[in-house]
């Protein structure tokens, strides 16, 4: 059975060229992200390319919801032996650590600490 790569975070960019690129390998490949419709959309363009890929919808700025997507993927898949983890894309701004702030900081914990943890306990 060959090994799957779960992308969270799949967007057009670097997502889905780590999603292209681990298919080549021979990699089933579990997109993650929020828009329903971008995924199948990635998931038709990967399977043109003879890469096996499925969607799975989820906000990563909700912890919680992890249990639940990961147990999807391994319904689905039956494993997953890589996590790739970028759920910024080129729309969020940068913020230099000179300027960064608690409220700042706070707003971004949910997706860039406290998903990330669910994640690997899951």
């Amino acid at each position: 059975m060959s090994k799957v790569i779960a992308v969270l975070g799949a967007g057009t960019g670097l997502g889905v060229s780590v999603a292209r690129r681990f298919g080549r390998e021979g990699f089933r490949v579990a997109l993650v992200a929020r828009r329903r419709d971008r995924l199948d959309a990635l998931v038709e363009s990967l399977a043109g390319e003879g890469v096996e890929a499925a969607a799975f919808s989820a906000d990563l700025s909700e912890p919680a919801e992890v249990p639940a997507l990961v147990a999807a993927v391994r319904d689905r898949f039956d494993r997953i032996d890589v996590v790739e983890y970028g759920p910024i894309g080129g729309a969020m701004p940068f913020t230099p650590a000179a300027e960064l702030d608690a409220a700042t900081l706070e707003g971004l914990s949910r997706l860039l600490l406290l998903t990330p943890v669910e994640v690997f306990r899951a």
